[in-house]
């Protein structure tokens, strides 16, 4: 058998454009900490964060007899069990015991604070409760040396990470393109995002499911959906008025002017738009009000 030497891999060098993922912690209390740099920051991350990758799947399964193997049915992923190992560290007793109380007190075993982790654009968030077993122990008195790692255990119950929304406005089609006699003229051109044009993107590795913004006016009978799946409103939306319909699952509501209209709405049948590609949109109406798609993508890693 033969024996093939490689070089291992280098380390990457300090030259290279390599640094620290920012991350944050907002408290469900609305108090923002920076974790990003366990020199600087109290707390600050250390080494052995748990959670950033994939998450736990629960595949489903069929077999027979007649036939060899078995045959993947589909699968769920469950809550996210994540874990941060916390550096508090000050330089006096003061500042020391005002960090570690402020920031565990930002954590709720029921009511979740937000991880986000990455800037700008490519920030994700992660919804997070305490997860308290209440037996860590110090090994050491903080208030003597200043010092203290303490491994904190949380929960997302919504396990999968939330990029940047995506949100696109459709408009009524125009009936001609305006183009004006005489130069300097106005130019009226008829919207590239018209209804019947709609379509949005969703690159997130799950699907998600859409909210629609409807400015009125709109008549009664308009129709908005994806992938088959068409939802009715069964009145109209006056001139001014702005109808929003949240057709996830975990909520699913409907408000007319910030008034609850979701029992007026009625049972309707609400589909997600597919993961990783482009999907066309239903948008049926004879009003000339705009209508919005948000779409938040569903990631299974932080990065």
């Amino acid at each position: 058998m033969p024996i093939v030497f490689a070089a291992p891999l280098a380390a990457p060098s300090g030259s290279s454009g390599f640094q620290s993922l920012f991350m944050s912690w907002t408290g469900f209390d609305g108090s923002v900490w920076d974790l990003s740099d366990p020199r600087g920051a109290v707390p600050g991350m250390g080494p052995g964060v748990k959670g950033l990758h994939m998450p736990a799947m629960t595949v489903y399964k069929s077999e027979t007899p007649l036939v060899p193997g078995v045959d993947l049915m589909g699968y769920r992923i469950g809550e996210r069990s994540v874990y941060w190992p916390l550096v508090f560290a000050a330089k006096n007793v003061d500042d020391w015991e005002a960090k570690y109380a402020g920031f565990f007190d930002s954590v709720h075993p029921i009511r979740p604070g937000i991880w986000t982790v990455g800037a700008g654009d490519k920030a994700r968030t992660l919804p997070l409760t305490g997860q308290f077993a209440g037996d860590y122990a110090f090994t050491r008195d903080p208030f003597g040396t200043g010092r203290a790692l303490i491994g904190v255990e949380l929960t997302a119950p919504r396990p999968l990470w939330r990029g940047k929304p995506i949100r696109k406005t459709f408009y009524a089609e125009a009936d001609v393109d305006f183009i004006p006699d005489e130069p300097g003229d106005d130019y009226y051109p008829t919207p590239i995002a018209t209804f019947a044009k709609a379509e949005i993107d969703n690159p997130g590795n799950e699907p998600a499911y859409l909210t629609w913004i409807v400015n009125g006016p709109q008549d009664t009978g308009l129709e908005l959906g994806v992938d088959g799946a068409v939802i009715e409103v069964p009145f109209p939306v006056a001139d001014g008025s702005v109808l929003k319909i949240d057709t996830d699952p975990a909520g699913q509501f409907a408000t007319l002017d910030e008034v609850d209209v979701t029992s007026t709405l009625g049972f309707q049948i609400f589909g997600p738009v597919p993961s990783r590609g482009t999907s066309p949109l239903t948008i049926t109406t004879s009003g000339t009000g705009s209508v919005t798609a948000e779409l938040v993508p569903l990631h299974w890693r932080a990065f």
